[in-house]
């Protein structure tokens, strides 16, 4: 086997120095890098050393010069030697780009779930545009360098939300990054997606949209009948306690519903403001987090838990919730 030292780095847009106090794992930490110190300076920077727009409204400033809040991981891990004996091999061989490109993988993966859990924690359009991997590696006395990046290329920079902690944030969310990266992403991860991909879209009403097949990803069935008024009651239920606030709600889903259908039907998406947007981003967020925190209730009794077995269960709770609610008279106009 082969030893690869690989060193990894990007610049984490819309976020303030309150996250350097973020604990990713798995080797990263968080620093304060000063623009003209920064390792990948020139793979960020136009042919004048000017940033491109991507990173301009990430950069903050002190006494000592223009900054940004970067990742940055050193590692060390094995390939297999690809001389096997005597014979012909390329420079394609040598290099080991698929072994690189597995490990590659894994890091943007892992990168990508992390992130994505704090952008259930709290608001804020923190994240990579770019990260840049540098693997080292000697076969005999040939030293090889592959140098990699990974480009989001669907990042949304015009967010300019920036993801900051309170202090006594700090901790719980460290403690939700802790309890939520394990079989609790992994189950919810389809819904965990469609909600970031909705934070992805500079439209307005596509957001919107993504954000909706989000909730109805989580909280309905396969082929429901009557979707808007069942959502709407489940979302209200869930989120609320009291009549007047399940009311509230209830009747504000129905008109996110509205809002949704003209915009995907007709192309009209002139009622969604970015308010309403952020808005029901919350909501979604706020319903992704009640999910996870069932699923992670479920697996300590049963560690097979899959998730179409929480979600029925989360449903079946909630269609309870809305009979009793209906009985009540609390949706009644």
């Amino acid at each position: 086997m082969i030893e690869v030292s690989v060193s990894i780095n990007a610049a984490v847009l819309y976020c303030d120095e309150t996250a350097l106090e973020i604990q990713l794992g798995n080797g990263y930490s968080f620093a304060k890098n000063y623009i003209d110190n920064l390792p990948f300076k020139d793979k960020i920077t136009d042919g004048r050393g000017k940033l491109t727009i991507d990173y301009l409204g990430s950069v903050k400033s002190d006494e000592n010069g223009k900054y940004l809040i970067c990742i940055n991981k050193e590692d060390v891990y094995q390939i297999e030697n690809p001389i096997k004996g005597p014979g012909v091999y390329t420079d394609t061989d040598l290099m080991c780009g698929n072994q690189a490109e597995a490990y590659n993988q894994l890091e943007i993966d892992y990168l990508h779930k992390m992130f994505s859990l704090l952008h259930l924690f709290k608001e804020g359009n923190i994240g990579t545009k770019e990260i840049f991997l540098e693997h080292v590696f000697s076969i005999g006395i040939m030293k090889n360098k592959l140098n990699h990046s990974s480009n989001n290329v669907t990042r949304n920079i015009t967010d300019n939300r920036m993801f900051s902690l309170l202090p006594d944030e700090v901790l719980s969310c460290n403690q939700f990054l802790s309890d939520y990266q394990g079989l609790e992403y992994a189950m919810l991860k389809n819904s965990i997606d469609e909600f970031v991909w909705g934070l992805e879209q500079v439209d307005v009403g596509t957001g919107f949209e993504q954000f909706t097949t989000a909730l109805e990803m989580t909280l309905l069935g396969h082929n429901q009948q009557g979707k808007k008024e069942v959502l709407s009651k489940r979302v209200a239920v869930i989120l609320e306690s009291t009549p007047v606030a399940i009311r509230q709600m209830y009747t504000r889903m129905k008109t996110f519903y509205r809002f949704r259908s003209e915009s995907l039907h007709e192309g009209n998406g002139q009622n969604i403001s970015k308010a309403e947007l952020f808005e029901l981003e919350a909501i979604v967020r706020r319903i992704l987090v009640k999910c996870l925190e069932r699923i992670k209730q479920e697996l300590q009794t049963n560690a097979s838990v899959t998730w179409p077995e929480v979600k029925a269960m989360i449903i079946n709770d909630l269609k309870s919730r809305v009979a009793a609610e209906n009985t009540a008279g609390t949706f009644a106009s």
